[in-house]
């Protein structure tokens, strides 16, 4: 398996539904703990920004199918490491384990710790790759292009 056939995880197993999918339910379990759980300080102050900056992502992804190439990787090569990047200065900034708790907003917390610590890897992997090889990356989406608009 060559690197860039990782790409095909988000653009043909997962595929933008999935992507849209999991962002909606973290947004909307994070928006009622919001709403039920009065813990305060750095735990729902960390929780309010981490999820402020993720709405990147639906908003990269409306943009990319009106007028950019409708990949799902490329969503993910735009939004990933604004928010990726900016999770992890905040997660610092807050105090690390200081926004882990057992609360509602807590959990959630470590919940979005692990799937961004996942999303990370594969960002930094990935958008080095591009950085080094962007020639193959275009070709790729090329040729994914091509299948989206044959559908």
């Amino acid at each position: 398996m060559k690197l860039i056939d990782t790409f095909k995880v988000e653009d043909d197993i997962i595929r933008l539904p999935g992507l849209y999918g999991l962002w909606t339910v973290l947004f909307l379990a994070n928006f009622v703990a919001m709403l039920v759980d009065n813990t305060t300080g750095a735990v729902r102050n960390f929780n309010l920004f981490a999820n402020i900056i993720s709405v990147i992502y639906p908003g990269v992804a409306s943009w990319n199918n009106i007028f950019g190439n409708r990949v799902p990787s490329t969503l993910l090569l735009i939004g990933g490491p604004i928010h990726q990047y900016s999770f992890w200065i905040l997660f610092s900034y807050f105090g690390g384990s200081d926004v882990l708790s057992g609360s509602p907003l807590g959990v959630l917390n470590w919940i979005s710790l692990f799937i961004v610590g996942l999303f990370s890897i594969d960002m930094i992997i990935k958008t080095w790759y591009t950085t080094i090889n962007p020639s193959k990356y275009l070709e790729y989406v090329q040729t994914k292009v091509q299948d989206i608009e044959s559908q």
